[in-house]
């Protein structure tokens, strides 16, 4: 982790049994006056589907409230990307709206799905 930069915080994804790098994380957009931030992500092809995006969700979060003493996470989705939506809904995020045909994705619009988790809501995983 280099939190070097201010606004933008990466972590490397790594699976705890043999150590393989499985990804990227990064808590982007921080905003230290408003206390909110965004949780990117994105994971090989070969680690989706086993929890790893919820685990490194529900990681984020404790980083993001527990750490930086932020108040709001938000994520942005595309609208089919219902591992990721999965993921953030596990961990508490609520779909607050959708951004309509406001990605451009392989020669289409498409919607973007907008949810957000404030500190007082999260609940951390034992």
């Amino acid at each position: 982790m280099d939190d070097t930069e201010q606004g933008h915080v990466p972590f490397s994804v790594v699976e705890l049994a043999g150590g393989t790098l499985i990804g990227t994380a990064t808590l982007w957009g921080i905003d230290t006056h408003n206390r909110n931030a965004h949780i990117g992500l994105g994971l090989l092809p070969s680690a989706r589907g086993k929890g790893y995006g919820t685990d490194v969700v529900a990681v984020l979060c404790h980083y993001a409230f527990v750490v930086r003493g932020l108040q709001r996470l938000q994520i942005e989705t595309l609208s089919d990307n219902h591992a990721m939506l999965r993921s953030a809904e596990h961990n508490g995020f609520v779909r607050e709206g959708v951004l309509r045909a406001s990605a451009w994705v392989m020669g289409e619009f498409m919607d973007e799905v907008l949810l957000g988790l404030l500190a007082r809501d999260w609940k951390p995983n034992p």
